[in-house]
């Protein structure tokens, strides 16, 4: 039985914000990823012009926006830090990279869109490691490129 050619190649890169050629990177000790891609949707309530009273009104709908949203967590490490702290003080817009790291041949390629840090939560449980999750809210249209 066939399956489908699946994939593990999903990563979210922060950019550096250099112009004109700005460089996206790995945050490190991160190893939980997720992508939110949304269509927001308005409808309408449309009679029937023949008859109006007796059959019930359909409704349609349209897309009004888009929206992306990622969270991103892991394990807190200091080379990662000062990244999101700054992130998280500054309240910037930062562009960042959606990517599934793969051929052109497989569908590969990636979303940059602006973004801000919406949320960094640390957590840490009695002498264990502190542990962090960002939640990413877009900023702007996203925008794919195929893998080259």
């Amino acid at each position: 039985m066939a399956t489908g050619k699946q994939t593990t190649r999903l990563i979210i890169q922060l950019g550096d914000g250099v112009t004109p050629t700005e460089g996206f990177a790995h945050t490190c000790g991160a190893n939980t990823y997720g992508i939110t891609l949304t269509n927001n949707l308005g409808e309408n309530t449309v009679l029937d012009c023949d008859n109006p009273l007796d059959v019930p009104a359909a409704i349609t709908r349209n897309l009004e926006s888009q929206d992306t949203s990622a969270t991103i967590s892991g394990m807190v490490t200091t080379e990662a830090w000062p990244t999101w702290r700054n992130w998280a003080d500054s309240g910037t817009e930062k562009n960042i990279k959606l990517l599934l790291d793969e051929s052109a041949a497989d569908n590969g390629g990636f979303w940059t869109l602006p973004a801000y840090l919406q949320q960094l939560q640390l957590d840490k449980e009695n002498s264990g490691k502190v542990k962090f999750t960002a939640t990413i809210s877009g900023a702007g249209q996203r925008v794919w490129t195929d893998a080259a």
